[in-house]
């Protein structure tokens, strides 16, 4: 995938090119910015954790907890603060990835941001930041790894990837479940999806359990969203994942601007006019009625690809931090905010 926008060569006079020039500066204007946001929202993680460390060095264990539960605040109130985005001149792309803890997700977006693969499963999910070009435009990839079910903030994603893992049959069931919550906040026909199976630790001992026809079902139950198989360990489709998705949104939003005629603008968030209740209750495992079976469909799937293939397409490191994660001292779900409909009808993008 490419990062960093690119410009053909060639001489160009006249009036045409001083409107590429001025195009151009644009575009890599639209970049330093991405690139300055970027730094700036990751250098905070490492200096909130360098509190942490020094809180476990105070002996007294109820002012410890109490200085805990203040830095806590303070990483929940940026983390989760409206203006995590920039200003409307620099595009953005939203992107919701979903799964249960099994899923292999977290390692899918840490693959995708440093090259690099952890087993580790984040509970509490997190948000993330990086550029991403389509189409010659540089945008700022905002990624949202949920660590439950989707919420009502999901109605401002633009784009969803359903992750489940290969090994994993619950992982499997959960993501139509995730499918029917998401359903209840947004028109699913107006969000590009994408379904991506991991396949992180498949081995003689640890065999695949959900078969391609199975795969391919949910991915034509989940309105004909393309599916990809993954393997985070050797970054296999990895960044294939984000560009299919990024593509997406950026093509529909294209589609919705001719079909609203050049005098009317296209908002920059989703419709909230049919927003439900945010009271709607959580969707649990348990709730499912029967097991996905007898898959079978006409959407394509990724090729069979052996393990030494696998290693051929790894990925090198971008520059994106390592993300870290402070699970002992982190709240279990980072995103769980209270918010009414109401609250979210009038906030603004």
């Amino acid at each position: 995938m490419n990062y960093q926008s690119s410009f053909g060569s060639g001489t160009v006079s006249g009036p045409a090119a001083q409107s590429g020039a001025s195009g151009s500066q644009f575009v890599l204007s639209n970049s330093a910015a991405i690139r300055a946001e970027i730094h700036r929202f990751e250098s905070v993680h490492p200096n909130i954790y360098a509190i942490y460390d020094l809180v476990e060095r105070i002996d007294d264990l109820a002012l410890q907890n109490q200085i805990r539960e203040h830095v806590i605040s303070i990483e929940d109130s940026f983390v989760n603060s409206q203006e995590w985005t920039l200003s409307r001149s620099v595009p953005e792309l939203k992107v919701g990835i979903v799964g249960n803890l099994s899923s292999g997700k977290s390692a899918l977006v840490h693959r995708y941001l440093t090259g690099t693969y952890v087993q580790e499963e984040s509970p509490e999910g997190g948000r993330f930041k990086k550029e991403i070009v389509v189409d010659g435009q540089s945008y700022l990839l905002l990624i949202r790894d949920e660590g439950g079910p989707p919420e009502l903030q999901f109605i401002l994603m633009y784009s969803v990837v359903f992750v489940f893992s290969l090994e994993d049959e619950i992982s499997f069931q959960t993501v139509y479940n995730y499918f029917l919550r998401l359903s209840s906040y947004r028109n699913t026909a107006e969000v590009p999806m994408v379904l991506v199976g991991t396949q992180d630790a498949i081995s003689a001992a640890n065999p695949r359990v959900i078969d391609d026809a199975r795969a391919r079902k949910l991915s034509n139950d989940l309105k004909r969203s393309t599916y990809y198989e993954t393997c985070s360990t050797y970054g296999l489709n990895v960044e294939r994942v984000f560009q299919d998705v990024a593509q997406k949104v950026v093509a529909l939003r294209k589609k919705q601007q001719l079909s609203t005629g050049p005098c009317k603008s296209l908002p920059n968030s989703p419709s909230h006019s049919s927003v439900p209740s945010a009271s709607i209750p959580s969707v649990h495992i348990n709730q499912v009625r029967g097991a996905f079976s007898d898959y079978s469909s006409s959407v394509p799937s990724t090729p069979s690809i052996s393990q030494r293939e696998m290693r051929i397409e790894t990925v090198a490191a971008s520059n994106t931090p390592t993300p870290i994660r402070k699970q002992s001292k982190r709240r279990s779900n980072i995103f769980t905010v209270s918010m009414s409909e109401r609250e979210f009808q009038l906030m603004t993008f």
